[in-house]
C-alpha cells in the first residue's frame, strides 16, 4: 500500500507542477501585446531585406479589415531588425523594434526605470536636440550593467558603401527606459525605439518589417485569423501558440516522459502484490483443493485472490491520491518553495487538474488489477489432486 501510494502521489504532484509552469508561461505570453505576428515573404512586391513598403501593405483589403475589426484591440506596424548592442566591453545581440508613439505609450505601463528629460538632451548639439532613445528589457540591462541615461552603440549587420570599403552602420543611442514584462527571454533580446529613429538608422523611410496584433480574446487567436489568411497573400500569419509551438511541444513531451517514468514506480510496487499473492497460493494449496472438492468454481477461487490484491492496491491508490491533493493544495496556498530569479515566477506554480488525478488513479488501478489477475488465475487453475498430494 505504501509503495503504490507514494508512487501515485509522486506522479500527480509532478504532473501538477509541470502543468502549472506551462499555464504560468501561457499567462505571461498572453499578457504581452504580441498575440498575432504578420511578417512578409520574399514574394511580396517591393520586398527587400525583410522590409516591405508601408503603402502597399496598407492598401491590402485584409489589413484594412483587421484595423477595423472589433476583436483587434491594438494594431502595431513595426520597423525592426537584429542589431548588435555594445556598451564598453560588453556586447549582445538584440531585436530592436521601431514602433509608433501609441505603442510606446502602452509600453510605459511596464516601465520600471526611466531617464530624466535632461538626460536625453544633447547639450553640444544645435538648438538643444535630443539623443535617439531606446527602451530595453530588465534582463538586458542587468546583463550589460545599464541604467537609464547610459549610452549604447548600435551596430547593424547590414552594410553600406563607404569611401574605400563596405562598413557597418553605427549609431549611438541613450537608454531612455527599462521595461519588465515578466518574460526574461524577451527582456534580454527585445528593445524598442520610436520608428523615426529606425528609419533614420536604416535609411528606410516608409517601410515596415512586421505587424503585431493584440486581440481582446487571445484564446481563439488561431480561429480568428483563419479567415484572414486567404486575404493576406505573400504574408505569413502566426499566432502566439504557433510562435511558441516548439516550447509547448517540448513541455508536453517532458510531461509525458515524466508520467511514464514515474508510472514504473507504481508497477514496481505492484510486483509486491504479485509476490504476496503467489506465496499465498502456494501456502493455501490444501484449502483450495478442499474448496474445489466441495464444489467451488474456478471463478470463486480466482475472485478471492483478485479481491485481495485489488483491495490492497486500491487502498494504496486512494490514499496516494489524497496525499497528492493535500500536497498540491499546500504548494498552491502557501509559499513553501521559493524559486530562483531565472524562473517566470518566484513561487512554485501548481495546477489542480482533475484529469491528472483521475487519469493517474485509473492507470495505477489498472496496473494493480493486472498484478492481481495472474496470481488469481494461477490459483483457479489448481486441481484437487494437486492439493491432495500436499497432505
Amino acid at each position: 500500500m505504501l509503495g503504490i501510494g507514494f508512487g501515485v502521489a509522486a506522479i500527480i504532484v509532478v504532473l501538477s507542477v509541470m502543468s502549472g509552469f506551462e499555464n504560468e508561461l501561457r499567462h505571461k505570453l498572453v499578457s504581452t501585446d504580441l498575440h498575432v505576428l504578420i511578417t512578409p515573404t520574399a514574394s511580396f512586391p517591393g520586398f527587400e531585406l525583410g522590409l516591405i513598403p508601408t503603402a502597399q501593405l496598407e492598401s491590402m483589403p485584409g489589413i484594412a479589415a483587421l484595423k477595423t475589426n472589433k476583436e483587434v484591440e491594438f494594431y502595431s506596424p513595426i520597423l525592426g531588425t537584429e542589431l548588435i548592442i555594445r556598451s564598453g566591453n560588453k556586447v549582445n545581440g538584440v531585436l530592436i523594434k521601431g514602433v509608433t508613439p501609441e505603442r510606446l505609450e502602452r509600453l510605459k505601463t511596464k516601465v520600471v526605470e526611466e531617464a530624466l528629460p535632461q538626460m536625453l538632451v544633447d547639450r553640444d548639439g544645435p538648438n538643444g536636440s535630443h539623443y535617439p532613445g531606446i527602451w530595453i528589457g530588465k534582463e538586458l540591462a542587468y546583463e550589460m550593467g545599464l541604467i537609464p541615461g547610459d549610452f549604447v552603440t548600435m551596430i547593424s549587420p547590414m552594410i553600406m558603401d563607404g569611401p574605400f570599403s563596405n562598413i557597418p552602420r553605427i549609431k549611438r543611442f541613450v537608454v531612455q527606459a527599462i521595461y519588465e514584462n515578466g518574460i526574461p527571454d524577451q527582456e534580454s533580446h527585445e528593445a524598442y525605439t520610436p520608428v523615426v529613429n529606425m528609419e533614420s538608422f536604416l535609411h528606410r523611410k516608409g517601410m515596415v518589417s512586421q505587424i503585431e496584433l493584440t486581440l481582446r480574446h487571445s484564446d481563439n487567436s488561431d480561429s480568428f485569423m483563419e479567415p484572414f489568411r486567404a486575404q493576406l497573400p505573400a504574408l505569413k500569419v502566426r499566432d502566439w501558440n504557433e510562435l511558441n509551438g516548439h516550447l509547448f511541444a517540448s513541455m508536453k513531451l517532458e510531461r509525458m516522459a515524466m508520467f511514464l517514468i514515474l508510472l514504473f514506480t507504481v508497477a514496481i510496487a505492484s510486483l509486491n502484490i504479485v509476490s504476496t499473492l503467489t506465496l499465498m497460493v502456494q501456502e493455501k494449496v490444501k484449502e483450495i483443493a478442499i474448496l474445489k472438492t466441495l464444489g467451488a468454481q474456478k471463478k470463486d477461487i480466482s475472485g478471492i485472490y483478485l479481491w485481495n490484491g485489488v483491495w490492497v492496491g486500491g487502498v494504496g491508490v486512494a490514499w496516494g491520491t489524497v496525499v497528492a491533493f493535500v500536497v498540491c493544495l499546500t504548494l498552491k496556498k502557501f509559499q513553501v518553495i521559493t524559486l530562483p530569479d531565472v524562473y517566470y515566477d518566484r513561487t512554485l506554480p501548481v495546477t489542480l487538474d482533475p484529469v491528472y488525478f483521475l487519469g493517474v488513479s485509473l492507470s495505477s488501478f489498472l496496473i494493480v488489477f493486472l498484478a492481481s489477475y495472474f496470481p488469481a488465475k494461477r490459483a483457479a487453475a489448481l486441481t484437487p489432486l494437486e492439493g491432495i498430494r500436499s497432505f
